[in-house]
């Protein structure tokens, strides 16, 4: 049985997904040519549900909770359900036309990740990331202190240099106590994240969602 908490949250992410009037709605752009799908970090499979179903498309969720990819296998049988996480992806290289995340890559080394991204999707294959900036960390941050709560409040420390590392020489460390891959993220810092992973038409926004597309170079 998937985490009470866990599904409750990715239950409540499938009903923004499918309320196009909810301010906190986003929704990768999946067109027409897309055969092959693939969203990192799926929990139940919330997002590719609500992308809807297309004769011969192939629709793969990957998390890392095996228990939130059963329930989404028992509620969603059009979705394939991997376990595996962004750092080494267990597909072929080009075997997808459009990968997604939403907020799964903050949790991950992100050098590796991206790398990872290109090469399973094919030349001029399209990314559709949201991330978490600053903001997020810091009040996280902040709600740690307050409550007293020490521990995270070095962990969360440490996600604020992390995202720094990354931002200033695109690399990360693991927390050295649980080997955890955590931090936030900037927009110099992913613009030169995607183009080191070979990547091309960037577009960030901020606003409601620190949001970034880009395409994969065709030569790549």
């Amino acid at each position: 049985m998937a985490n009470p908490s866990a599904l409750a949250y990715h239950l409540r992410e499938l009903a923004i997904a499918l309320d196009p009037q909810s301010p906190l709605h986003a929704m990768p752009d999946v067109r027409g040519a897309d055969r092959a799908v693939l969203d990192i970090g799926c929990g139940i499979g919330q997002t590719l549900a609500a992308c809807g179903t297309v004769p011969g498309r192939r629709l793969v969720g990957l998390d890392v909770d095996r228990e939130c990819l059963d329930y989404g296998a028992r509620r969603f049988a059009h979705i394939d359900f991997v376990v595996g996480r962004a750092e080494r992806l267990p597909f072929q290289d080009g075997a997808f036309d459009l990968a997604v995340s939403r907020v799964a890559l903050p949790y991950s080394d992100l050098g590796r990740s991206l790398d990872e991204i290109a090469r399973v999707l094919v030349p001029n294959g399209r990314v559709w990331l949201t991330l978490h900036p600053f903001a997020t960390t810091w009040l996280h941050f902040v709600q740690s202190l307050r409550g007293g709560d020490f521990r995270d409040v070095v962990f969360r420390g440490y996600v604020m240099a992390n995202g720094l590392l990354f931002h200033c020489l695109g690399r990360q460390l693991r927390f050295p106590f649980n080997q955890r891959c955590e931090s936030f993220q900037t927009v110099g810092g992913m613009r030169r994240g995607l183009r080191k992973a070979g990547f091309t038409d960037i577009h960030i926004q901020r606003g409601r969602h620190f949001l970034c597309t880009a395409r994969k170079r065709a030569g790549d």
